[in-house]
């Protein structure tokens, strides 16, 4: 019995100690992840011109001197936002879309060449983005689309990865409630947006989310084909004006970046906080059907 209770009291306290050395590393990779943005918001109502200075806990002297020149500044930041806005949402609804529409077809529909053409899409996931980036450029100028909001958008929402996602998601889905719509009567349209889309949803959002972070994200397309200053996104207009708004282009304005970096995270900030749920149980659901 005295056995039994031993045994009993070393499996606690090992599973406490478990517990404890769990807790401690979700702590230190919470750290590990949170103090770049920290000292980029504490960078933020710093001066720092030139060089950087030495990482603070707390600022010395906090001011709102960034924020003011970054929106007194003679270049249209306001503009700026409204282009990243714009571009990223307007590429994320039509992606997830075009992701939902292809992902349906090829995990309940059958046709010739249905296993060939998937592991063709699943191919390009494979590419560097670098190898196709001339002949999009050159696709995108024949179509006379250079210098225009939808030069940036329509090479992006045909996304490899969100159809295999939502393809792998709606394999799921019970055969039977789709057969059970057809004898009822319901096409292929009701089917698809009342019984199929709404037993993914988590799916969506999460979709929604990483391709709102990618398209947010982007630079080196944005800067290619957006030639106009009123058009340009905050990746690229932000390049330009921290340092000119320090004189000289071999100036870099860390204080300024660091600022114009907290406005341009706080959309995705925003997004994640209201669509937390939905990502969270879309991921979950993800590792559970494996």
């Amino acid at each position: 019995m005295r056995n039994i209770e031993q045994l009993s009291r070393n499996g606690k306290r090992a599973e406490r100690w478990s517990t404890g050395v769990q807790y401690l590393l979700i702590i230190l990779a919470a750290l590990f992840f949170l103090m770049p943005l920290y000292f980029m918001l504490i960078g933020s109502f710093r001066e720092m011109v030139g060089a950087m200075a030495t990482p603070q806990l707390i600022p010395k002297n906090p001011t709102l001197k960034n924020y003011f020149d970054l929106i007194n500044s003679s270049f249209p930041v306001g503009k700026w936002m409204f282009s990243s806005i714009f571009i990223s949402t307007v590429t994320t609804v039509l992606a997830v879309l075009i992701s939902c529409m292809m992902g349906y077809v090829f995990a309940k529909k059958s046709f010739p060449g249905k296993k060939w053409i998937f592991l063709l899409v699943i191919a390009t996931m494979m590419l560097p983005k670098q190898a196709s980036l001339i002949p999009l450029f050159l696709t995108v100028k024949k179509l006379g689309l250079v210098n225009s909001y939808w030069g940036v958008i329509l090479p992006m929402i045909s996304w490899p990865y969100g159809i295999f996602m939502m393809r792998q998601f709606m394999q799921e889905v019970p055969n039977e409630l789709i057969e059970y719509a057809q004898v009822e009567g319901a096409g292929e349209i009701r089917i698809f947006t009342h019984v199929v889309l709404p037993l993914v949803k988590p799916s969506i959002a999460t979709l929604s989310i990483i391709m709102f972070l990618q398209s947010w994200g982007d630079f080196m397309w944005q800067l290619i084909i957006l030639k106009k200053q009123d058009m340009w996104t905050m990746n690229v207009g932000l390049s330009v004006l921290i340092r000119n708004a320090s004189g000289g282009a071999s100036i870099i304005n860390y204080g300024l970046a660091m600022a114009g970096g907290c406005i341009a995270a706080l959309p995705i900030v925003l997004l994640f906080v209201a669509f937390q749920k939905y990502f969270i149980k879309g991921v979950t659901l993800g590792a559970v059907k494996g």
